[in-house]
């Protein structure tokens, strides 16, 4: 995947317009990879707090989707009716894959798909992390849930 984690890859928003991968997070070197599925009840609990947070950040944060979902219809839909304004990881492009298996981070359903996988987590997950990939925070959900806004601020001065 090159320097920058995301190098090379397209990604979209639910406006249908794209940016390049190693775009995202500059300003502040981090952004977030957020591994979810509609089908999740996790996930969709965990959504409102998510987008509350986004939206408190201003945008600051760059977010990447990497879905879970059953199908790219079924992504497309929780991707543009249920989240932010943020990017998305193509169903049907190899990136979904790839970031699942260098992170270990998908639904237990997907494991056998996935192989090799060494899983180290299931959804959702949102990991914030710097451009190069280096994780700086493996559990961000808890971070928002217990910091709100001030979690952004913490993750950049790492």
């Amino acid at each position: 995947m090159g320097k920058a984690l995301l190098h090379g890859v397209t990604l979209a928003n639910a406006k249908n317009e794209i940016v390049n991968g190693e775009e995202l997070g500059q300003d502040k070197n981090l952004f977030a990879i957020y591994f979810a599925a509609d089908w999740c009840p996790d996930c969709r609990a965990f959504q409102p707090t998510l987008n509350r947070f986004y939206e408190s950040t201003g945008g600051k944060l760059d977010i990447v989707f990497v879905g879970s979902d059953a199908s790219a219809e079924d992504q497309f839909t929780h991707f543009t009716e249920k989240q932010g304004s943020w990017w998305m990881a193509s169903f049907e492009g190899e990136i979904r894959t790839q970031l699942k298996r260098k992170f270990g981070i998908c639904a237990s359903a997907e494991v056998d798909d996935l192989y090799p996988i060494t899983r180290q987590g299931g959804i959702p997950t949102l990991l914030i992390i710097r451009c190069d990939g280096e994780i700086l925070d493996a559990d961000g959900i808890n971070s928002i849930k217990r910091d709100g806004f001030e979690a952004l601020t913490k993750w950049q001065q790492l």
